[in-house]
């Protein structure tokens, strides 16, 4: 254990089977369809479809979603996000720069990532899966802490949406919260499956609904959706083999990011030492200025990014100027069945997304991570994929003894707080509670005059460098985690939440 870590906020659970997510409802809905004779990809469908409802600023039909499995000793992984709409002007989209509203809605990908495990890996019926959504959405749940705590901090900026203001404007925690046009929803896709969300009728007052609210979308947009199998990008360090996804997502930044640590000696220096945050500050420019200009949707790359998963494959002289980065609001969650490890993200970007709610379902604000410039990869465009933040990171270790699926809630911040984690356990020697109890630093400015938010617990950091130092406390806005470890020779997981939000984790 390093500094002390506290260890009454271990929460960690060990099993052969289990789940580790962010709200207790949503661990019970997997545990259940564990227990039935579902296996992991039908509980990660539950789950998701629970975390739909009761965390909706976090993930839901309206956004996007990716996928990172071991079956058997296969990998899977899985790209469930949307493009722009057709009717998407990327010359007003650069001359207002919004963040929020109809020109930032991208086409949900969630629902046909549900039919993609359901079809290709699940056991279980589609109906039965979305059966507990369905129930919370119609007869309601009670607003936990997270959901509370978005509607108060973001209710200034969505309160001019009316379908936001009916459903969440007054919401105060412990209250209780039926929608009812979302659980209609859940059972019509449930009735008559996935495939409704897209081709059916439902697809037809999607789209009627979002073009009334101003979004730019058409009925071919939802008819054209499909998501895509991906091969992960890897990174062999000798013991360890770490994978993670390719563009557009961001995963490659994790990828470099890790290998800085050892290529650069930062896993030389002590977990306490001040100079260890000073390192990270040029590296961090250099990573994510080469992500800013070179990844986006793959069908505009010109990289083959498998060549760049080193740090030392980029050029440090391409950071220059200010580097944008912004926090964000997710969902990792992670389960296994003893032989299935499902790791599972889904997102609407921003906390509650666009803002827009069409037929009780709040829409992802994703087109927000297209770039303001012309001419990269990211450039605004219709029916393109924005450069996306969600990634998954899994290390295999010792030819498959251990397995580690590993992500967070945390925006453009996510490839550090993977970076942190990996510190922790295979550089500080951890065990997977300590690992994300650990106090953590993310920069969260990225540019000439780098801001740095450090948890209390860290150590008493004095820049060199100049960069401005923001304190928060022991468990501060640095990423919501949830791990999962499978020890092949024990035959059983372990699998820890972070003990920031309100995570939790169940083992049988």
């Amino acid at each position: 254990m390093v500094l002390g870590i506290v260890e009454d906020m271990n929460k960690t659970a060990y099993g052969r089977r289990g789940v580790s997510a962010d709200h207790p409802l949503a661990v019970l809905a997997g545990i259940e369809v564990l227990e039935s004779g579902g296996n992991a990809f039908d509980a990660a469908i539950a789950i998701s479809s629970v975390l739909s409802v009761v965390h909706p600023f976090s993930g839901g039909l309206g956004g996007d979603g990716f996928l990172m499995a071991i079956a058997g000793d296969r990998i899977i992984a899985y790209n469930g996000s949307g493009r722009s709409p057709s009717g998407f002007d990327p010359e007003e989209y650069i001359s207002k720069k919004p963040i929020r509203g109809s020109l930032t809605v991208t086409i949900p990908g969630l629902v046909e990532m549900w039919g993609y495990i359901n079809d290709n890996h699940g056991r279980k019926d589609l109906g039965d899966l979305l059966r507990r959504s369905i129930a919370l959405a119609d007869n309601g749940f009670h607003a936990d802490r997270m959901l509370a705590s978005a509607v108060s901090r973001y209710r200034g900026e969505l309160e001019a949406f009316d379908g936001w203001r009916r459903l969440y404007g007054g919401l105060r925690m412990g209250d209780l919260v039926r929608n009812r046009e979302l659980g209609n929803i859940l059972r019509r896709i449930s009735s008559r499956g996935w495939d409704e969300f897209y081709y059916g009728r439902l697809s037809e007052e999607i789209a009627s609904e979002l073009e009334r609210q101003g979004v730019g979308v058409s009925l071919d947009d939802l008819l054209d959706h499909e998501g895509f199998e991906v091969e992960p990008l890897k990174l062999d360090l000798g013991s360890r083999v770490l994978y993670e996804l390719p563009p557009n997502s961001q995963g490659l930044s994790t990828l470099q990011m890790i290998s800085a640590i050892h290529e650069l000696g930062i896993d030389k220096l002590e977990f306490s030492d001040p100079r260890r945050i000073d390192s990270w500050i040029e590296p961090l420019k250099a990573i994510y200025s080469f992500r800013d200009n070179n990844l986006g949707d793959p069908e505009y790359m010109s990289i083959d990014v498998a060549r760049y998963a080193r740090y030392s494959s980029i050029n440090p002289g391409e950071a220059v100027g200010h580097i944008e980065t912004r926090g964000g609001d997710t969902t990792f969650f992670v389960v296994d069945d003893g032989e299935n490890l499902v790791g599972f993200i889904q997102s609407l970007y921003y906390p509650f997304g666009s803002g827009i709610v069409a037929k009780g379902m709040v829409l992802q604000n994703r087109g927000a991570g297209f770039s303001q410039k012309k001419s990269i990869p990211n450039s605004p465009s219709p029916r393109k994929r924005p450069l996306h933040t969600l990634s998954i990171l899994m290390i295999v270790e010792d030819d498959w003894r251990s397995i580690y699926m590993i992500g967070c809630a945390g925006g453009d911040y996510r490839p550090q707080i993977h970076a942190r984690i990996y510190e922790n356990i295979f550089v500080y020697n951890m065990d997977l509670g300590e690992a994300v109890n650990a106090p953590r630093f993310i920069f969260t400015d990225i540019s000439r005059a780098s801001r740095v938010y450090i948890e209390e617990g860290l150590t008493d950091y004095s820049p060199s460098s100049g960069a401005e130092v923001v304190r928060g406390p022991r468990y501060g806005s640095t990423g919501l985690v949830n791990i999962a470890k499978r020890d092949m020779a024990k035959s059983y997981t372990v699998f820890a939440p972070d003990p920031r939000g309100a995570a939790v984790s169940i083992a049988v």
